[in-house]
Order: structure tokens, then sequence, then C-alpha cells
């Protein structure tokens, strides 16, 4: 049996006692032996591995020796991948195991560094998240919230991102002089980054309707890039460092010559160094070239049958293409919505002709023939639905089939979200239309004004009956499955599988964040939950902190953002940091 290779730490005393020198070794007085130093440390670690994480624990309690037995790295690497079955936190997005938020890149193969991990402080978060343990921590709101004039005036949301240690604040609140708050510094400090308009000469609010943050590997250094979108349409991408942010720069801006539903208000955006896309709320998606130090808008799509709210995943499946995909709200006769996928494969090479197929929800629209040559264009796209009917005749088992399905459809959705794997439905059946923020069945096509929200233009509040088979509180789960594209006839179709059914919230959802396979959700109450979505379990990390809503109350737009070791929600001006790395 060979020995088990120790941990990096202080070795304890010999174990077996040797014979004392000069006169205490003559009258034969020796070490007295025990039951602790008298066992080899390979001995008591080869126990050790039969033990559970629960009875290592126990077993720290007993010795100093047994204490540092027990926290052996290669015990707990295995209590790790027995309990949690993975090699790595999970949760994690973008580039996170430095601590500027970067990932480091892998040493050359003649290299025989590697990364050292403790497992048991990795054992003790995951346990954290599963059981919802964690410390609580307030940040200051960008901008102080104004007092409501009217029982249905708006509450503004407030925009999340995470990068690394570092967090990036910006509420919606339309004001003279936008800005981005940057807090996360051990310290304590906090950095503020402008983002007004470049007609800030004239007295014009806006307010900034999304964050992106570049998801590409630094340049140069440690330097985090921000693209900050305006209500006007313009759009700024800041750089800083994460050491010392007060030294930002804006090396991107730009400006639509007219406001368009085409670039205001834009709703979401992704970013990933030199590809920028956009979606507006009119559900056009804009493709910007950054690689020349400008933006330069290369394609743009426009899909009359999808709708808000939507969710935007950007990765590279090779050096020269990008994959994005897309989750949204799609109709359901007569009045209701499900959840649809799109996957697009961008290139980054120049190509003759854009390809579609004729399955996508996105159409080509006429700007980007005018691109055909250049580079960041849509080579292909692939749409998937949860809800749809089958070509040809139906047989008992697809008509089965639809009826689960039809089952399933709701009156609102509050949020979806992906992470290219799983894609989680959030229904809403008394979220009311409010200014700014459009409900899929209150508004078909969306309004383009940019105005601040006023109480003049509000619709009556709608309460529209659900599916009796859905609650108000329950997560749809639904598998993505998008096979490689080949050129084979008779490769799979893409798959959007209905899992099951997430219950325990206590209140409508809010917001949702999805990554790594862990679902977060945020209720307009203030509870948290937190959804391992493999197995389908759910703990609660933040209880109900006001009363449950009502018909005439007004909810609460929120955010929620999270990594491997922490929760970050913001809702009514309130930005609240939960860590599980305790």
């Amino acid at each position: 049996m060979s020995k088990h290779e120790l941990s990096p730490a202080p070795l304890p005393p010999a174990k077996r006692a040797r014979a004392l020198s000069g006169s205490a070794s003559s009258s034969g007085v020796s070490r007295l032996l025990t039951f602790d130093n008298s066992i080899y440390d390979e001995l008591v670690l080869c126990i050790f591995s039969h033990l559970s994480w629960v009875d290592l624990c126990a077993a720290q309690a007993t010795s100093r020796n047994w204490a540092r037995l027990a926290s052996d790295n290669a015990l707990w690497r295995e209590q790790y991948l027995l309990v949690f079955g993975r090699t790595r936190l999970r949760g994690t997005r973008g580039f996170i195991p430095r601590s500027d938020g970067r990932e480091t890149k892998p040493l050359p193969g003649r290299a025989k560094g590697q990364e050292y991990k403790d497992w048991k402080w990795m054992f003790r978060i995951s346990s954290n998240w599963k059981n919802g343990r964690c410390l609580v921590e307030n940040i200051p709101p960008p901008i102080s919230p104004r007092p409501a004039l009217h029982a249905l005036e708006q509450s503004y949301q407030t925009h999340l991102l995470m990068a690394g240690p570092l967090t990036v604040v910006a509420s919606s609140q339309p004001t003279t002089t936008p800005e981005l708050v940057v807090t996360g510094f051990v310290d304590g400090r906090t950095c503020k980054i402008p983002c007004q308009s470049i007609d800030s000469g004239t007295y014009s609010e806006s307010h900034i309707t999304t964050l992106a943050l570049d998801q590409s590997p630094p340049a140069s250094g440690s330097t985090i890039r921000v693209a900050a979108v305006l209500s006007t349409g313009e759009i700024a991408v800041h750089a800083f460092n994460h050491s010392s942010p007060e030294d930002h720069t804006c090396f991107l801006r730009y400006k639509p010559s007219t406001n368009s539903p085409r670039t205001a208000p834009i709703v979401n955006a992704v970013y990933h160094h030199p590809l920028l896309i956009t979606l507006s709320q009119t559900f056009t998606l804009s493709l910007y070239d950054l690689s020349y130090g400008a933006f330069r808008t290369t394609q743009s799509l426009t899909s009359f049958t999808s709708f808000p709210p939507t969710s935007l995943v950007l990765s590279t499946p090779t050096s020269t293409t990008y994959k994005l995909v897309v989750a949204y709200a799609i109709p359901v006769y007569p009045a209701h919505w499900s959840v649809g996928a799109t996957e697009l494969i961008i290139s980054s090479r120049s190509i003759q002709q854009p390809q579609s197929t004729t399955t996508s929800a996105f159409g080509i629209s006429p700007e980007a023939r005018f691109s055909q040559n250049a580079s960041m264009t849509v080579q292909s796209t692939r749409t998937i639905r949860s809800i749809d009917v089958p070509q040809g005749w139906i047989d008992e088992r697809k008509l089965r089939a639809m009826r689960e399905q039809w089952g399933r459809k709701v009156s609102q959705i509050a949020d979806t979200q992906t992470d290219g794997k799983w894609v989680v439905l959030a229904p809403s059946d008394r979220v009311p239309y409010l200014a700014g923020y459009t409900t899929p069945h209150a508004s078909p096509m969306p309004s383009t004004s940019t105005s601040a929200p006023s109480s003049t233009n509000r619709q009556p509040l709608e309460l529209m009956k659900a599916s009796p088979m859905q609650s108000e509180t329950g997560l749809q789960l639904y598998r993505l499955t998008l096979p490689p594209q080949t050129n084979s006839i008779s490769q799979s179709p893409p798959k959007l599988t209905f899992v099951r059914t997430l219950h325990g919230q206590s209140g409508p959802v809010s917001a949702l964040a999805l990554a790594d396979g862990r679902c977060v959700s945020l209720a307009h109450n203030g509870s948290i939950w937190v959804w391992d979505l493999e197995n389908g379990s759910g703990a609660e990390v933040a209880a109900r902190d006001e009363p449950a809503i009502g018909i005439h109350s007004v909810p609460v737009k929120g955010s929620v953002v999270f990594d491997e070791r922490r929760i970050i929600s913001a809702l009514a001006g309130k930005v609240v940091v939960r860590r599980f790395d305790i």
C-alpha cells in the first residue's frame, strides 16, 4: 500500500518514542505510548477515508493531531466530489479565479505548476449554498429614490453587475447625471463613474437602461470593460482597473443619428470584445463590431413573434465564431404566454452571404444586406418553442403531449432566464403594467418613448385568469438541447423539454438569475430562494420581509445577480449582499 500524501501542514512529532539517551536510557525510562502517538498518520488517514463528512467534523474535536489529520485536503476532496459531484464551485461565470475577476489561462504542458484548492473551504461554501446560510451586508443605493407622488408611481429598477470581487450598481431613475457606482473594495471605498449623455449641455434627463460586462480576457493587465446603455440610445464603454477604478476612461461611445425602435430603448445587452449585441424593447437585435476602435453596426435582426422579458447568453465555441442563445416569451392562443429560445451562430470572419434557417424567430433586416462582406454577421439560427404544434396528422401520443404543453401556459411572465443549458420561466399572474416596464400581455408592441415615466400614460390594472395547472409562485424548468450543427440531414433537432416545476417561493417572483445550473429567484416580498436545477432541490436564503402583494399594490421590479460566493439583490432601491464564504 502506497503512502498517503499529506497536505501542506506542519508535521507532528514522531509517533513512536525512542529510548532516552544518557542516564534516562540506562534506568530504562521510556516515553509513554498512547493511542494517539502509537499509530502512523497514514493509517489514521486510511481510517478517516471511510468516514462521512459529518464524522470528519466530529473527529476534529478529539485532539489537535486528529483535527489536523481530519482536515487533510485529499480527504475533503473526496467528500466534495462525493456530495457535490464537481471539481469546482457552482455558479461560476466569466473570469473568476484571479483576484481581479479574470481567468488564469492553463500553463504549457511542460510546466508542472498547479493551482492549490482548499477542498474543505469549497465544501463549506457549497454546504452554505445548500442550506441557505449566509452573511448579510447592505450597499448604499446609487441614487436616493424619489418620493412617490401617486399610488401607482413607479419604483425604478437598480441594475447590477459582478466583476470578480467588485460590484457595479446603476439606477434606472431619470437624472441629468447618470453614473455607475463601483463597490466591493477591501477598504470599503466607493468609486463613481459618470455616464451622462453627449447632449448634457442641455438640461435633459436620461437614465441607464441596461449594463453589459465584457466577457473576453483582458487585453492588458487587469482592465475591466463595462458597456452602459442610456435611454437616449447612446452606448458608452468604460474601462477601469479592478484595484484603482478611479483611473477610468470612456474609450468608446456610440450615439445613434435618430431615435428608432432599433436603438431606443435597449432592454438587454451582452458584450464579448469586440462583439457587442443589444436587444431593443421592440425586439430588434443589433450586432456591433468594435474591432476598429469605433462602433460599427454589422447586422440587425427583428422578430415579430418574440417578446420581453428576455435573457441573452453569449459564448465562443471556436476562435472565429460566437454563439448567442436568446430566451423570450412567446404568445399562446388565445391570450396566454409560454417560453421559447433561439440559437444564433455569429461569424467573426468575412463571409459572402448570411444564412438563416426557416425556423428562426428572427428575420434579417434590409440593413444587413449592406454588411454581407463584413465580420460579426449571423451565419445560422435555430428556434425551439415549449409549445409547438407538430406537422401532419396527430396521433394519440402527440395529442397527449400537446395537452400537457397547453396546461403549462401562463397569463403573464415575470422573467425568463437561460444559461444555454437550462431555461427557467417565472409566471406572474397579478403584476400590473408599469410605465417603462412592459409585461408581454399588456402591450404587444412596446412603446419607444424615452421620456421619464409619468402617471398620465398608464393603463388600468389587469387581472387575467391563469391556467389552473400553474401557480404564480411556481417556476417552470426546461432543459435546452442544442446539438452541434452539421451538414448531415439526420442531425438531431433542438429540443426544449419540460423537466419540473420548482415550488417553495412565498410570493410572486420579481427577478431571476441563472448560471452554471444554479438559479436564484427574488420575489416581490423580498424572499430569495436558491435552486439546484440538476436535482430540483431548493433552499430559502431570505424570508419575506414585506406583506404579500395585494390587488391594488404596486409590485417592484427587482434585480439579482450571483457568483459562487455571493448573491446581490436590489429591490425598491435597497441593495443587499449575501455572502456564503463564511
